[in-house]
This record gives C-alpha cells, structure tokens and sequence, in this order.
C-alpha cells in the first residue's frame, strides 16, 4: 500500500509543478518518481489510473489553450514575413510544376516515337 501513495504523491507533485513543457504528467514520469511499474498503476484503475488520466487530460486541455493564444499572437511584421516566405515557396512549386510537366511531354513524346 506504501507503493500505493507514492503514485499519488508523484502524481500531486507534478500536478503542483504545472508545467507540461519541462516536465509532462506522463504516466512513465509517475512510475520513475515512485519507483512502481507501468503495471502497478494499471492494477488499480479506480484508485490510480482514473486520476492520472485526469490531470493528463488537464494539462493537454491546457496546452492546447496556450497553444492557441500564442498562435493568435503573432504580430503583423511575422505574419508579413510569413506570407512572403510562403509565396515564395508556392511559386518555387508552381515553377517545380512546369518543369516536371515539361519532363513529361518530353518523355511522352519519345516514348511515342519507339
């Protein structure tokens, strides 16, 4: 049973420490903070498993919130050069596309010829 609240420790440790880029809840984190194996949490579903699945999902819904608020945060000089740097490589593929299609009536025609 000690083995028990070290997962539950471990698992309120990294809940407190609240931050998923260094140090993501992850049920393999919990089992190397209590020293139990994979196994042993998954014994006790009710106990274990549904908390850790728990806060998982908590800090996923989190990441994703802080993902979404730094995508909206770009200034206008980024996405300026964003847009540029992409426009440059739509007509880096649209030139790609012309020699490809050249290659290919070129191919076709000697393949005609045989």
């Amino acid at each position: 049973m000690r083995k028990y609240y070290l997962v539950l420790a471990a698992l309120n440790e990294l809940v407190l420490l609240d931050d998923p880029t260094k140090i993501p809840i992850t049920k393999a984190e919990i089992c190397r903070r209590a020293d139990v194996s994979k196994t042993f949490i998954y014994k006790y579903k009710e106990e274990l498993l549904d908390p850790i699945n728990r806060a998982i999902i908590q800090q996923n819904i989190k990441i994703r919130i802080a993902l979404k608020s730094h995508k909206l945060s770009f200034s206008s000089d980024s996405k300026d050069r964003l847009m540029e740097s992409l426009k440059r490589r739509i007509q880096s593929l649209e030139d790609e596309n012309k020699q490809l299609r050249h290659e290919k009536e070129l191919l076709l025609g000697k393949l005609a010829n045989r």
